[in-house]
This record gives C-alpha cells, sequence and structure tokens, in this order.
C-alpha cells in the first residue's frame, strides 16, 4: 500500500492518551510516527471485516426510543430478564 507520495495529517490527544500511546510504542520500540501508521492499519483492517450498519426498522426504532424513555425514568430491566423474552440463552 506505499506509495511515492506522502501527507502529512495532524491531530492532538488528550494528555493521558499521548502518554499510554507513548508507553506502548516505547515498549514495541516504535517511533510515534510508525505507531500511529499501525494503528491505522488495525483500525482500517478491522473495519474492513465489519458488515455494514443498517439502518433500524421502524418497529426497533420505536423499541430503542421507548428503551431509552424507559432507562431515562429509571425503569430498567435486568439482562436475564430480557435475554429470557427473547429466547436467548442466560449464563
Amino acid at each position: 500500500m506505499t506509495t511515492g507520495t506522502r501527507r502529512t495529517v495532524t491531530t492532538s490527544l488528550p494528555a493521558d492518551e499521548l502518554a499510554e500511546l507513548d508507553r506502548v510504542r516505547e515498549r514495541q520500540d516504535l517511533s510515534r510516527a510508525e505507531a500511529v501508521r499501525a494503528a491505522i492499519r488495525w483500525y482500517i483492517g478491522a473495519i474492513g471485516r465489519l458488515p455494514p450498519a443498517e439502518e433500524p426498522t421502524q418497529n426497533e426504532f420505536e423499541a430503542i426510543r421507548a428503551g431509552e424513555a424507559e432507562f431515562a425514568r429509571g425503569q430498567t430491566r435486568r439482562l436475564e430478564d430480557v435475554q429470557d423474552e427473547l429466547g436467548l440463552p442466560t449464563k
């Protein structure tokens, strides 16, 4: 994927993320640029293996809204109860 033309990308990171990047890259004996390039290659590869995003159906959208409203009112359900409703196995 290497080409003769290179472009510069500039970004900023919060101090804690930069410190974590430096810890990881030092363990791997990489420069910051090498570590960022490796991270970008990994990200592009990982995203490429994901299924395409789907728009929710109207029924799914309404169920999401209802769930968000319940949560906002402090009404929650146990995960096991939801799994049981959906016919999914529980641990």
